[in-house]
């Protein structure tokens, strides 16, 4: 599983593009030109910090949040995981688990992140020209190619943002599993054993912890 989700998190990594806080997005009409051309900046953004983060482990979240974020549609993403759950709750709950919720992502591709070598981790794009002009929702293929081991299979989900006016991803499915049905499954869980307001908290816990490799919630029983 660890092996499964450090790729899920390498690949979403790897899509972040090379720009500071104040930096303009970047922006394409082709979802895959797109991630292409996140993926090409990126590698260069890894290299800068990269004895940033071989000194302090945490400086990952740095990156993450200024490159990756961006173009996670994360709020998309929590409803879909909150499911049957997100009519339960009250608009004061909801925005406080979107927020916790972006946070638990950072940490948990942080996690992922530091098995990462960016000299052994390259992305293969699929054709740009399948892309449909008024398309809304799509899958763009990908595959996540590795030193000394076989070819990956990421599929990663993307929504037309109109609000941002920004193709953004809210899920990846690996070889066949999908990211956003794990942690629906996983915090679905959380929520019939604590409810709602205890998951935010555990979430809000997990969210703060130095950065470790780890993929589950843990101590919701």
């Amino acid at each position: 599983m660890k092996k499964w989700f450090m790729a899920v998190c390498i690949s979403l990594f790897t899509l972040a593009g090379v720009h500071n806080a104040q930096a303009e997005l970047i922006r394409d009409d082709n979802p895959y030109v797109l991630l292409e051309k996140l993926a090409s900046k990126t590698l260069e953004r890894i290299e800068t910090d990269r004895e940033l983060i071989d000194q302090d482990i945490n400086h990952i979240r740095v990156v993450i949040r200024e490159e990756m974020m961006p173009y996670v549609d994360y709020v998309y993403a929590a409803k879909r995981v909150l499911g049957r759950n997100l009519t339960q709750t009250t608009e004061e709950q909801r925005q406080e688990f979107y927020t916790v919720f972006r946070d638990y992502l950072i940490t948990t591709y942080a996690g992922a992140f530091t098995q990462y070598d960016e000299t052994k981790h390259t992305i293969q794009f699929g054709d740009a020209s399948r892309f449909e002009p008024n398309s809304k929702i799509v899958v763009v293929n990908t595959r996540l190619l590795q030193e000394g081991g076989p070819p990956v299979r990421m599929d990663f989900k993307m929504r037309f943002d109109k609000d941002d006016n920004l193709w953004k991803a809210y899920d990846l499915v690996v070889e066949g599993v999908s990211l956003l049905n794990s942690k629906q499954a996983e915090i679905n869980a959380v929520i019939r054993s604590n409810g709602i307001d205890g998951t935010i908290a555990l979430l809000r816990e997990k969210a703060q912890e130095t950065v470790k490799e780890h993929d589950d919630i843990e101590g919701s029983e």
